[in-house]
């Protein structure tokens, strides 16, 4: 069996080649794989995770490296490395060892039970607080968006066999979210449960911004249920402001001598506004993401790459 292991790579130029020495001391303890592969996916870091790369690849032959021309955002980077993998299994992970390799022979055992997609699951969550948080959220709004199943975690160490990979390297979308790709092509997911390692250097590159970015690809990608809370929002309000219209002019023949207060009218005409631009956003980002896609907007793109014993 073949084996990819695809990592985003983000201003982690102290902890790749740890890594890498990790991932290799792993793998070649599975019997069941015959050859691997290990593609790091450079994202415009703005350290030396590049140097490092290419440093890494000189000294092992079973590791690539492509380095994006601009930073385009982890799941645009995974792609980047799908496409470019050849193998029956590959597994994605972050870089920064908190998703201990020792636990890749556990998502390929699973995989071997049949399934198609194997998520892991955190014991013990080692993120900062404003990560869990947002975590939280993300998985509570793919429940309802994208009809995730409630005891599956979406995370980014996974394991996918190649009838998958082979589906997800279709996509031509220039906004890609790898996890909505995947519940749209399978039902057939299996979880494992791991232990959650402390960054080993540097701090997470998240931040609000880029959960906010995320939370828009799970909401306009894989659904158009924004687009029907919006509608239904719009009807219950019409009618809510239909029948406070008819009271108010049923109260206003009853009681003629009773004037109608302005800040009334200017609260209801405010909040009829904000729910309008509302319905108006959501519509906007799903004819914005239209016009980008007839456009070709490209996914991601490539400075350079350095092949492995594979491609070379």
């Amino acid at each position: 069996m073949k084996l990819s292991i695809v990592i985003p790579v983000y201003n982690s130029e102290n902890i790749l080649k740890e890594l890498v020495n990790q991932i290799t001391s792993e793998i070649k303890k599975i019997d069941s794989i015959s050859d691997y592969e290990i593609i790091l996916v450079n994202d415009k870091s703005i350290d030396g995770s590049w140097q490092t790369i290419e440093k890494i690849c000189d000294e092992n032959k079973y590791v690539a490296g492509i380095d994006l021309m601009k930073n385009v955002g982890q799941h645009n980077a995974l792609i980047a490395g799908i496409k470019s993998s050849n193998s029956d299994f590959v597994i994605t992970m972050d870089d920064d060892l908190q998703h201990s390799p020792k636990f890749i022979e556990k998502i390929i055992l699973k995989l071997n039970e049949g399934y198609d997609v194997c998520y892991t699951k955190y014991v013990n969550n080692k993120y900062s607080f404003f990560k869990k948080l947002g975590s939280i959220v993300n998985d509570k709004i793919a429940n309802i968006v994208l009809q995730k199943p409630k005891d599956i975690y979406l995370s980014s160490f996974k394991g996918i066999k190649k009838n998958v990979v082979n589906e997800i390297k279709k996509f031509s979308g220039p906004y890609v979210y790898i996890d909505g790709i995947i519940l749209d092509l399978t039902s057939n997911i299996g979880t494992v449960d791991i232990d959650h390692s402390k960054r080993l250097d540097g701090k997470s590159n998240y931040n609000l911004n880029k959960l906010f970015s995320l939370w828009i690809k799970v909401f306009t990608n894989s659904s158009i249920y924004p687009l029907r809370i919006a509608s239904m929002s719009g009807f219950i309000i019409t009618l809510i402001a239909t029948i406070l219209a008819l009271i108010l002019i049923i109260d206003k023949l009853l009681n003629p001598e009773i004037q109608q207060g302005w800040t009334s009218i200017v609260v209801i005409i405010l909040f009829f506004s904000g729910v309008q631009l509302l319905a108006l956003g959501i519509i906007g980002e799903y004819l914005g993401r239209i016009f980008l896609n007839l456009n070709q907007k490209a996914q991601f793109t490539i400075n350079k790459i350095i092949k492995n014993k594979w491609t070379s």
